[in-house]
């Protein structure tokens, strides 16, 4: 419908406008255009849930509606609304005024002939629902009312209108579907705001070109849901010529997938049946140009629901004619990987419902209509949330609640691990295993092992890649990369499948949004039962969360990995002595995953065979020397506020040492030494040891060592003797007489491998006014790729050395690294900065000559309180600009320059301040 895109394009251009320009606009024209803004998206709202019926009874009127604003609409139907794009005063604000005015009260005039309509069609159903007769009769007499209640009116009384049709009776239902109604046919719940996305991606970029477009998201989510709403739309129905859906596959299957030629036929019969026939029995090549000749000249839609084979998608993109008619192909998938080729491809990842739209999907299932007993809410709404916000498993969870009596409801909502959902977590793994069954074999292990952290756990990439390593599910296949290389791209692989939740991204993860860069990540529910079944079908670990005296012997035998959820299950004498005896020859992992106890436990050391002890959620008063029998030790983590003794040398198969403080205390006074010794374990790769310092004595090396994380400055002084580290983390505390601080820094530039440093000073102290440091600035190796620097004091002209390094993709800056009024990057400075973060400075002015920053994607300033100028042109590959906390001189002069950054993909401009 044209008067549908028209409108929408015109509330897009206008919603933009507001929110880049709002300051430079007066109040009379900011007023004027947030009035029609919310206007446009009330009528926008209602022209979509028209039905046919009262399309076709109101097409003049719309049609003139569309005429009307013709004027803002170019020949093809885009935007051109340039008029808005200067500030407006005087007359020009009163003929703008009046313009919008006048086109309000058009579309005012076309919702009342509609109830007009409606009000008609009324009065044969007048006997079976008086709710309904007065409902229309408030809806004609709202337009009498002013502008502003007006919008709220209607949404109140849209509310009403779905509460009545749900109340309503069958009966009163099927009376009613005779008539048009303001009531969207969708049987979505929730997720309106990616269901609009999803249609204004397909029709408002109005380009010729064929546009490919993908849904992505995990199994159960409402993929295929979204794009039928979508297929279905009266919108999309008038703007395509000709839609196909195909279903590419409902289950994976090794060697039963549909094939391409298949998926032809499929879609070839649906355009020209004719055509179909005549090439059934010929070959894949003449059934593609037969594809390819019956959608010539036409505007198409098509849809591969269930995609699971990319090169099904690459078959079949050859297949499509692009007849600069706006065509579209949509696909839905579980897996990101089959878009990845797409050049320009434009998705979607869908997310999870609110605590609001679970609840909403939760009584339509179960109550089917008839609203939800008071009496049952409260849980009901627990029992909701329980669902973690997946579709699949509310839909679930609801056709068992139907099924069991309503008393047991408060039981379902408190209990942890009620027999309801497990049964429905049983029923939904049938959906979830094809998922699981496409994977590499090689990755499966790597995935059901996140089942051994606790649920809702949030897994630091670092710990778990470690973890991964010393359990032997990475294997070495190339000398040219690291198991942390590999590593990490298994668990890329899971994030682009998307079979795990990530929390944290790093700042690299807008750049490509394909490749998230993880910092901390997790699992579903629905996919943690489903490890956590798999994995006790495979004796891969088992999971202690509950005592339960009867069957833990049974339970923990055999068993070479053990994960603790409740730490506190060790101090009870019965499960220590269990697991001691009966794990003593067969465990290899102790993990200690159960919120953190201040209080210490005791752990079994007794396990004399234990190759991985990760104990960081138990606090330890003194190094438990105990820990030094375990010979095979390969990665030990801890948490001890004590120096490690010289006998820990004894663990010379140890690979990874991580020591946390608790709670940063320390003993006044107090130097934590890594004792001598720690040379003589040659087989360290990963030290982690908050506030330690490596010993400078000896001659020895570390060869493989590479990390180094969180070791004070006098641990630089050795850095000659660990020549492979890739990264290294310094936190310093300055002392009172400390004259200089950074003298660590005249070490780094021996690391000729380091990739990534980060060096923060805690206490920094500066003089008012004053940026003269007595010492030189250091030498960064050319490798170097992240530079994470807090505290330092630097003058902004030292950030040359910086921006010559030829590989650095990341720079941070953090409370007065630097230090100064105006920093301007000189010509050609950063050639491979992506991302450029500037926090807590006292910058005021920051440029950049010509040619540099040629490749920054990233630009994020925080509480820098004095800048005052900012300029973000000559950024060619800039997509995403965040500023947070600046001056409101700066807010103001982003958003003056706004509209010469529409290649800017993200931009936020936001104060704390402001309401």
């Amino acid at each position: 419908m044209a008067v549908y895109f028209a409108v929408a394009g015109l509330h897009r251009r206008i919603s933009k406008i507001i929110e880049r320009v709002d300051v430079l606009l007066p109040p009379p024209s900011l007023k004027i255009l947030e009035f029609f803004e919310k206007e446009l998206k009330s009528f926008r709202n209602f022209v979509e849930r028209l039905d046919s019926k009262s399309r076709e009874r109101m097409s003049a009127s719309l049609q003139g509606v569309f005429d009307t604003i013709k004027a803002y609409v170019d020949e093809d139907g885009s935007v051109i609304f340039g008029d808005l794009n200067i500030i407006v005063e005087g007359e020009q604000y009163e003929d703008l005024s009046r313009g919008i005015h006048s086109l309000v009260e058009q579309l005012k005039k076309v919702e009342k002939e509609y109830y007009t309509f409606q009000e008609d069609d009324q009065k044969e159903v007048v006997s079976s629902s008086r709710a309904v007769y007065t409902l229309y009769a408030d809806l004609k007499n709202m337009f009498s009312r002013g502008i502003h209640s007006l919008v709220d009116q209607l949404k109140k009384v849209e509310k009403e209108y779905y509460t009545l049709q749900e109340d309503d009776h069958k009966e009163v239902v099927s009376s009613l579907s005779s008539s048009s109604r303001v009531v969207s046919k969708s049987k979505m719940v929730g997720l309106c705001d990616q269901r609009r996305r999803v249609k204004d991606d397909l029709i408002l970029p109005w380009q010729d070109d064929i546009i490919f477009y993908a849904i992505f998201g995990m199994a159960g989510i409402g993929k295929t849901t979204l794009a039928r709403e979508i297929f279905e739309d009266l919108d999309i129905i008038e703007f395509f010529e000709c839609r196909v859906w195909v279903t590419a596959g409902f289950e994976w299957r090794p060697g039963r997938e549909r094939t391409s030629e298949e998926i032809t036929e499929d879609i070839l019969a649906q355009v020209d049946p004719e055509a179909h026939k005549m090439v059934m029995g010929g070959s894949e090549e003449e059934k593609s140009e037969g594809l390819k000749e019956s959608l010539k000249g036409k505007r198409y839609l098509i849809v591969l629901d269930h995609v699971w084979n990319q090169s099904v998608g690459e078959y079949l993109k050859s297949s499509f004619p692009d007849n600069q008619s706006k065509s579209r192909v949509v696909l839905t998938s579980r897996s990101k990987c089959v878009g990845l080729n797409y050049i320009g491809m434009s998705s979607i990842d869908m997310r999870l419902l609110d605590k609001e739209e679970s609840w909403d999907l939760l009584q339509e299932k179960v109550f089917v209509g008839v609203s939800c007993p008071p009496l049952l809410e409260d849980a009901g709404k627990m029992i909701a949330e329980k669902c973690d916000g997946l579709p699949l498993t509310i839909v679930t969870i609801a056709d068992l609640l139907s099924k069991v009596p309503e008393s047991i409801w408060i039981d379902v909502a408190t209990k942890r691990k009620h027999k309801l959902f497990v049964d429905a977590y049983d029923q939904i793994s049938q959906v979830l295993n094809p998922s699981y069954e496409i994977l590499l074999d090689e990755i499966k292990d790597n995935f059901l092992y996140m089942g051994a952290f606790p649920l809702k756990y949030e897994i630091p990439k670092s710990r778990l890649i470690n973890l991964w390593i010393v359990e032997e599910f990475v294997e070495q296949k190339s000398a040219e990369k690291t198991l942390e290389n590999q590593a990490g791209v298994k668990l890329r692989i899971l994030a682009f499948s998307n079979l795990i939740m990530v929390y944290q991204k790093n700042i690299y993860s807008f750049l490509n949004s394909v490749s998230p860069y993880i910092k901390t990540c997790g699992l579903h529910s629905t996919w943690w039962h489903f490890c956590q079944t798999k994995a006790r079908e495979t004796n891969l670990f088992h999971v202690l969360d509950c005592y339960n005296e009867n069957d833990i012997e049974k339970a923990i035998e055999g068993h070479t990995r053990l994960s603790i959820h409740n730490n506190v299950l060790l101090a009870l004498k019965h499960v220590y002595n269990s697991i001691e005896e009966i794990c003593a020859s067969t465990a290899r992992s102790l993990l200690c995953f159960g919120p953190y106890c201040q209080y210490m436990v005791p752990v079994c050391f007794g396990l004399k065979f234990l190759r991985r002890l990760d104990a960081l959620n138990i606090r330890f008063y003194d190094f438990p020397l105990e820990v030094l029998e375990l010979v095979k030790l390969r990665y030990l983590a801890l948490t001890c506020n004590r120096n490690l003794p010289s006998s820990i040398s004894n663990l010379r198969k140890l690979q990874y040492l991580i020591v946390h403080p608790h709670l940063s205390i320390k003993p006044c006074g107090a130097l934590f030494n890594l004792p001598m010794e720690i040379w003589d374990m040659k087989r360290l790769k990963h030290l982690q040891v908050t506030g330690y310092d490596l010993p400078n004595l000896g001659e020895t090396s570390l060869q493989e060592l590479i990390t180094l994380s969180d070791v004070t400055a006098g641990s630089c002084t050795v850095l000659n003797r660990v020549p492979n580290l890739t990264k290294l983390g310094i936190k310093i505390e300055l002392a009172p007489d400390a004259a200089y601080p950074l003298y660590c820094f005249d070490h780094i530039s021996h690391l000729t491998k380091l990739e990534s440093l980060k060096c923060v000073i805690v206490n920094p102290e500066f003089k008012l006014g004053v940026v003269s440091p007595v010492f030189s600035f250091p030498c960064f190796s050319f490798s170097l790729k992240k530079l994470n620097l807090s505290g330092m004091g630097y003058p902004w002209k030292e950030m040359r050395n910086i921006a010559s390094l030829p590989n650095l993709e990341v720079l941070k800056l953090r409370f007065n690294a630097f230090r100064g009024p105006e920093w301007e990057v000189e010509e050609n400075g950063f050639p491979n900065l992506q991302a450029l973060l500037v926090e807590d400075i006292d910058l005021v002015k920051l440029k950049w000559a010509h040619g540099s920053f040629n490749c920054l994607g990233i630009l994020r300033i925080k509480h820098c309180y004095k800048l005052e100028e900012l300029h973000l042109g000559n950024l060619p590959k800039i997509i995403e600009v965040e500023i947070v906390d600046c001056s409101p001189l700066t807010e103001w002069y982003v958003k003056n320059n706004a509209l010469e950054y529409s290649y800017i993909r993200y931009l936020l401009v936001r104060s704390s301040w402001k309401l």
